[in-house]
């Protein structure tokens, strides 16, 4: 868009595109993932540096949340088979 001076505005306002790029997953890529806060109110009114900035902590924490996912899986698994060994040293099982 051009004003009047021939210089371009940039609408700073606007969703950057990393909080709507879908990237699939490979080589230090994120899987996609889901548009962070796209219906919040308060997001309209976000200025471009805190879109950018709203993105990169989205992919963070939802990166980080995976870590957690698969430790608790793990933690889990371990939990389990212990179970399962200390049934059949109580003769249970």
């Amino acid at each position: 868009m051009m004003d009047g001076n021939g210089a371009s505005k940039v609408n700073d306002r606007a969703v950057p595109a990393t909080a709507h790029r879908h990237v699939g997953s490979g080589h230090n890529l994120p899987p996609s993932v889901r548009p962070f806060g796209i219906d919040a109110p308060w997001l309209h009114f976000a200025r471009l540096l805190e879109l950018t900035r709203l993105a990169t902590l989205h992919v963070r924490i939802q990166r980080r949340q995976r870590a957690i996912d698969e430790m608790i899986k793990e933690r889990r698994k371990i939990m389990m088979r212990c179970i399962r060994r200390m049934r059949r040293a109580g003769g249970r099982e």
